[in-house]
């Protein structure tokens, strides 16, 4: 190699004014300006560790930005005038711009602009990607370049090996011979094939559509070929919202036929979509589906759209609304929007051409039983809540004709209400108020029903039984309720004493056509109802701690005197009807659930409470207790309520049923529970619930059990003692078995089993499932169904559904 003359020295100032090079190891470099005869040559620059050289851009003419600016760093660097080489070899490492490379040995060519990098060679691309190969030949921008023996690491743990690449214009990757997986390599046997890959002669990875593509594919589980396609694409894993075709579906049912569902997702912007589905089935025809959705600065929305024409309503059973209606519509539509920190908007809704539709075809978001269609106000502060909605509430049920009273004339979507408004407010006062704490409670409904609901019809339609209730009447039913309430705690010779003040106000007005000597309902009348109480209870906690275990056992004395509920009966019970005595609601000064009952009369609860919580994080928690009506008209023991609340509930009598509950918990994953209430006089039991949870790595599991005597009033004639149970165990790392069954102790059948496998890793799901559900809403319709789903990372996955005697009713 012969020393450069002063004409070559100055053709390559440029390169050399950009070269500033120092040594981490050997000492400075002497650096000599262009044109200085005692300039070294290149080639005689080396050091016997590590040399770095910081470029403004080393491989260019023009001067780049700072985040441009190349970093190389090698054991030795040598210029080589004759051919126009730069060479670097030993532990060669390249920072440029966001690239890296690292190599065994690195020559750039000034004439033709490439860098050709040469064993053990690694790129890690901007996004993350970790480029493998023997060779790389690569132009100075890392824009074009070929690549030999190559394996390529992507930042979602995706990996893609070929035999050689060739990336063209920036922009395109195109792999020969090419294998794509998103499963890990075997650690203890690398050369072991990936539990899936896909296997083709050509793997094309483009940045402009952001998709990657293969030709004469083959799909390969465990190396073996199990699939062969002539080509298809499937979005680049880097991206999660990408225009194409989604994981088609498939499934089957007696009604319906088999059907197969793909949809194409639009990604118009990176704030809103459009996606169209496509489902064809065999027996019913075509069903298409669009969904729209935006998400905005404060909020997103989305509107769903369905609808078919079917094909064979004779395929359906006779008397339901499938087998009769033709061209069946939907709309699906939600919000939500934040107004400020405070304050929130937003809907849920479902309109549809029919009462079934929705449910029929599993359309998302419609496909429940029952559903709430409502828009809301809501707003949260420090010491208030106010939330304003208008509810509609539809039962999807498939039977034309459903009347317990008057068959014909309506379904049970008929007997639901709708409620506009339902208002509730409470705010509490704060700490500036220093005689106690002040609260307020506003609630306001207006509800109307088309036709009445009976909840126990003696199946006579020309009259209105005696032993008839109504959770439901035709008309309108409004009404506003006004609480305010001061309590305030003092600490007395170690007890705790609170006193309470309350006045409860009500305003209804009802109108409705249901009245009978044994209903006498007021109708276009306005009631007014005024319940002011005053209470006192008193708690003695006794503490005992120690190392191990912390103990707190408080006997309770409550006493509430108020007058008589009034007006029971007289208008509908709307939102008070689920009414459950146990220990969650033994000390509430009211224990209906809701403000259409309003418990009257003086009243004692007397009971105890007991906690340890031990040091090694297990827990116990204690509370019985029982209950006195005192005096005045026990509300409990009323047989004048349209809805039965209250009776059987053990507190009808003026010594109430005991009742009592344990929960245990040893903190590392074993919990247990046990409620009951027994009678008060022979200590019989009434009614118990009993839980038992275990979770552990390898296995889970949850059971209940839950006992009811016979209530005749609730159409409920025998006892009854139902088991549920649901368990998952894990057979190794991936593979798992789980199931759930329930089962009626009294008729001795089984209602309801599960059972299924699956297996789940790093890039692979599948699962088979069985499920055998016996529908309590008819009581003899049976729901069997086998299900299927493989879930493939990066790709997607498909589903599959067989559904036997699945009439929905």
């Amino acid at each position: 190699m012969r020393r450069p003359g002063p004409a070559e020295l100055m053709s390559k100032n440029l390169l050399q004014r950009r070269l500033l090079a120092t040594t981490a190891v050997a000492g400075l470099l002497a650096f000599v300006p262009a044109g200085h005869e005692k300039l070294a040559p290149l080639s005689a620059i080396s050091s016997a560790k590590a040399q770095s050289i910081v470029a403004e851009q080393v491989f260019g003419d023009q001067l780049p930005s700072e985040e441009d600016q190349l970093l190389l760093e090698s054991d030795t660097l040598t210029y080589d005038n004759d051919r126009g080489l730069v060479i670097a070899t030993g532990n060669v490492q390249i920072v440029y711009g966001k690239f890296s490379l690292v190599a065994n040995k690195v020559e750039y060519n000034q004439q033709s602009g490439r860098l050709l990098a040469v064993g053990n060679v690694e790129i890690i691309e901007p996004n993350g990607n970790r480029i493998f190969a023997a060779e790389i030949d690569i132009t100075d921008d890392f824009r074009d370049g070929f690549v030999s023996a190559l394996n390529v690491a992507t930042a979602e743990n995706t990996r893609i090996a070929a035999e050689s690449a060739e990336r063209l214009d920036g922009e395109t990757t195109v792999f020969n011979n090419g294998v794509y997986t998103a499963c890990p390599q075997c650690k203890e046997n690398p050369e072991k094939p990936p539990l899936w890959q896909i296997r083709a002669k050509k793997v094309i990875i483009d940045n402009n559509t952001r998709t990657v593509e293969y030709e004469d594919a083959r799909f390969e589980f465990f190396g073996t070929p199990v699939a062969r396609v002539a080509r298809f694409s499937h979005a680049d894993p880097a991206i999660k919202r990408k225009s194409g075709f989604l994981f088609p579906s498939f499934g089957e049912s007696e009604s319906l036929g088999a059907h197969a569902r793909i949809g194409y997702f639009f990604n118009l912007a990176p704030n809103y979509d459009l996606t169209a589905y496509g489902t064809y089935y065999a027996r019913q025809g075509f069903l298409g589906e669009l969904e729209w959705r935006q998400r905005l600065e404060n909020g997103e929305y989305s509107i769903h759209y369905a609808g078919m024409r079917q094909d064979d309503q004779g395929a359906f059973s006779a008397g339901t609304i499938d087998s009769v209606v033709e061209d069946r519509h939907a709309v699906i539509t939600t919000g939500r929007f934040d107004i400020n920190d405070r304050w929130k908007f937003g809907w849920n809704a479902l309109y549809q051409t029919d009462n079934n539709f929705a449910r029929t075809y599993d359309i998302e978001g419609g496909d429940e039983r029952d559903i709430v269609n409502e828009i809301y106000l809501t707003g949260l502060g420090e010491k208030n809540y106010f939330d304003l909605r208008a509810q509609d509430f539809l039962v999807q049920d498939n039977q034309i004709d459903f009347d317990p009273v008057t068959p014909g004339n309506q379904t049970f979507d008929d007997q639901q209400a709708s409620v506009l408004p339902s208002l509730d407010y409470n705010a509490v006062s704060g700490e500036e108020f220093t005689l106690g704490q002040v609260s307020l409670n506003v609630n306001l409904a207006s509800v109307n029903r088309n036709t009445f609901q009976v909840s126990n019809p003696d199946g006579n339609a020309a009259v209105i039984a005696p032993n008839e209730r109504f959770s439901g009447i035709e008309g309108n039913t409004t009404r506003i309720s006004t609480e305010i309430e001061w309590k305030r705690s003092q600490i007395v010779s170690g007890a705790v004493v609170t006193g309470e003040l309350s006045y409860r106000g009500d305003a209804i007005y009802q109108n409705s056509d249901l009245n009978s000597p044994f209903n006498p309902l007021t109708t276009n009348e306005s009631i007014y109802r005024s319940t002011p109480a005053a209470s006192l209870e008193i708690r003695y906690p006794l503490i005992a701690q120690s190392d191990t275990v912390s103990q707190i056992f408080e006997p309770i004395a409550q006493i509430i005197v108020r007058p008589d509920e009034t007006h029971i009966g007289r208008f509908a019970n709307e939102d008070a009807q689920s009414f459950v005595f146990d220990t969650s609601n033994l000390f509430q000064r009211d224990k209906f659930s809701g403000y259409d009952r309003v418990e009257g009369g003086t009243r004692a609860n007397v009971g105890f409470r007991y906690s340890a919580s031990f040091a090694s994080g297990g827990s116990v928690n204690v509370v019985a207790g029982q209950s006195f009506h005192l005096a005045g008209r026990n509300s409990f023991a009323s047989t004048a309520d349209l809805t039965n609340a209250g009776e059987e509930s053990g507190l009808e009598t003026d010594r109430s049923d005991y009742v009592a509950s344990v929960q245990l918990d040893d903190g590392a994953g074993f919990s247990t529970g046990v409620s009951v209430r027994l009678d008060e006089k022979d200590l019989g039991l009434k009614r118990s619930e009993v839980s038992l949870g275990v979770a552990q790595p390898q296995y889970s599991f949850n059971s209940s059990y839950i006992y009811t005597e016979a209530q005749p009033n609730y159409r409920f004639n025998r006892a009854r003692h139902e088991i549920r149970g649901s368990g998952s165990v894990r057979l190794d790392e991936n593979w798992r078995v789980f199931g759930g069954l329930a089962y009626d102790i009294e008729t001795e059948e089984v209602f309801r089993e599960t059972i299924g496998i699956a297996y789940d890793d790093d890039c692979f799901s599948i699962a088979l499932g069985y499920s055998n559900v016996d529908s309590d809403f008819t009581g003899d319709n049976t729901e069997r169904a086998i299900s299927f789903s493989v879930g493939f990372r990066t790709l997607g996955g498909f589903q599959r559904s067989f559904d036997f005697d699945e009439d929905q009713q």
